[in-house]
């Protein structure tokens, strides 16, 4: 038995090998994003279109499956008992739970199982959950089948004691074993600037070691959820760790093919993936998925569902070709992904060279959908015949270049008046608060995420001739934004609006003006001050493939507005790094 002291689940190790079941997968059938055909049995929903999936038959039926390929479930547990998993469960999981609470916490009758992340209780699903949409096993005649049914499985509780040492490990563990860490947390959808708790260096740092010597050099493929604070205006380049060089930032459609709400918009996404709405009452399905204890269920949902069928698919596409870098794999993802919502997504397009082929590829890029939704059968055909861009040794860094500014930033096209201080208060129905909030909000949903804004401050940084990159494959835009004074943090980094722009006229929105909340002990949802803009890095995925300078056009253009009335400050300076090829 494995257990550990408080905690209500127990876990009885089969005796033996896995059985080996054949037979049909009952479950299947409900599995909308692996095959859509606009109707569930026995369901009746409002929002489904067939044809809105992953595209992965096909690529099944080329001989694809992710033998051979081990994913690392980063999440808060792991049911390594669960028998529509347990086949692909190989050595190498982590417990933090021992690690943090001791030996002497741990009820163990199986010698050399300390190791087994297993969930603590039933609500500590949600790991389970993630391994199955990536590798739940096919043809056993239980449950349903994951992206990747034959690909390896190992399990980080990091969420169940996530302190910054953890997180740091989590990142860097067995970066020789595993090729895909599977991350679907993230920071409270607060719509605050979130640094990583290590902090921002120590945690690149950590993904710099997994990226330089993962899988012999070619670098393991970090995939992390977008975030599920839109409902309430959060923004996904809000959160530094998930926009960070080398991370695939996932976002969320749902069965009808069009962006989930609570999916958060940014400059950072690279891809999106089926996922629910979850909306009451229910108009579009949720996930359907493995639960704890050999159950199932078929709610799973948010950007966390969406990001493991990223690494399904990822996982497919390194065994169609081995020697893919983790550089390789975002430029595949970004050619082959599929365009939805085409009238309303905010679609801009880039020409861009196609990779050891005569011609070029239309590059589409949207804040609300990233490249568009991942497309297994054009991913893993193209990974078959991609020329490799090679990894970390060959990527080529400018910068940082530096402009110091000093300037007041003036408000412009304001939409409501300052309600929000650094003490949370609440949105009565009716309220200047309420109002405030809606406001806000209702920029967001409207805004033109591919222009900058006008009437504010802007400041240009002009590349040195010697930084001739042809292909941009991330930025980090770092800047630091204080009070009126020029000192302290501005009074509510939430009014801002801040877009960059390219030599080539592409416009990044970095942040949207926006509101910033946090729950009380009743649940109830209140509005204060957004704060973290001093020394804060926005990591920019949205210029993929650019050029650094258009002719002899080499400007790079930070604008920022004040949207909000009341409450003004400084840009005190801003710096750009890129990295590409």
């Amino acid at each position: 038995m494995v257990s550990w002291t408080g905690c209500s689940l127990k876990y009885y190790r089969p005796q033996g090998q896995p059985e080996i079941r054949t037979g049909a997968d009952p479950l299947k059938p409900q599995q909308w994003h692996l095959k859509n055909l606009g109707s569930i049995e026995g369901k009746r929903y409002t929002r489904i279109k067939a044809g809105q999936d992953l595209n992965v038959e096909n690529a099944w039926n080329s001989g694809l499956n992710g033998d051979g390929i081990r994913v690392a479930v980063v999440d808060d547990g792991l049911d390594m008992t669960h028998p529509d998993l347990r086949p692909n469960i190989v050595d190498g999981s982590h417990n933090y739970r021992r690690q943090s609470l001791g030996e002497n916490r741990y009820s163990n009758r199986i010698a050399g199982h300390k190791d087994w992340p297993v969930p603590c209780t039933e609500d500590d699903s949600h790991g389970t959950s993630v391994a199955g949409i990536i590798a739940a096993r096919d043809y056993n005649g239980i449950g349903g089948t994951g992206i990747a049914p034959r690909a390896s499985l190992v399990g980080y509780n990091l969420l169940a004691f996530g302190d910054e040492r953890n997180i740091l490990d989590a990142l860097s563990r067995d970066i020789d074993k595993n090729h895909i860490s599977n991350n679907s947390w993230g920071p409270n959808d607060d719509g605050q600037l979130n640094k990583p708790a290590s902090g921002w260096t120590a945690f690149n740092d950590a993904l710099a070691k997994g990226l330089n010597k993962g899988r012999n050099g070619l670098g393991v493929l970090y995939v992390f959820s977008g975030g599920n604070g839109a409902w309430e205006g959060d923004y996904s380049s809000a959160d530094s760790a998930t926009s960070s060089r080398g991370v695939i930032t996932v976002c969320a459609v749902d069965a009808a093919g069009e962006r989930s709400p609570y999916s958060e918009r940014g400059a950072n996404l690279t891809v999106c993936a089926p996922s629910g709405r979850s909306t009451t009452p229910a108009t579009a399905p949720e996930i359907t998925t493995t639960a704890v204890k050999d159950k199932y269920t078929e709610d799973f949902g948010g950007t966390s569902a969406a990001a493991p069928m990223v690494s399904g698919v990822a996982a497919l596409m390194l065994q169609a070709n081995p020697r893919l870098t983790w550089r390789d794999v975002p430029l595949i993802l970004a050619r082959t992904a599929r365009q939805v919502d085409a009238s309303k997504g905010g679609w801009s397009e880039l020409r861009s060279p196609l990779a050891g082929v005569t011609g070029h590829d239309v590059l589409r890029y949207s804040h609300h959908y990233g490249f568009g939704v991942v497309d297994a059968e054009a991913a893993t055909r193209l990974a078959r015949s991609w020329q490799s861009v090679g990894g970390s040794a060959e990527q080529r860094k400018c910068g940082p270049f530096l402009m110091n500014v000093s300037k007041p930033i003036p408000e412009a096209s304001t939409v409501t008046q300052q309600q929000a201080d650094s003490t949370p208060a609440s949105m009565d129905d009716g309220s200047a608060e309420e109002q405030y909030f809606e406001a806000l909000t209702e920029l967001a949903n409207n805004l033109d995420y591919n222009k900058a804004p006008t009437g504010g401050l802007s400041s240009t940084i002009s590349v040195p001739a010697n930084c001739n990159l042809q292909h941009i494959e991330h930025i980090d835009v770092n800047l630091t934004v204080t009070g009126d004074n020029g000192r302290g943090e501005h009074p509510n980094a939430g009014d801002l609006q801040i877009a960059l722009a390219s030599p080539l006229g592409k416009v990044s929105t970095l942040l949207p003006p926006h509101p910033c909340t946090e729950k009380d002990e009743d649940g109830e949802l209140k509005i204060l001050a957004c704060q973290g803009l001093q020394d804060f890095t926005f990591g920019v995925r949205r210029h993929l493939e650019e050029p650094v300078a258009a002719g002899a056009n080499r400007n790079w253009t930070l604008s920022v507005a004040d949207r909000v009335q009341g409450g003004t400050g400084q840009l005190k300076n801003w710096s750009i790094t890129f990295y590409g090829r």
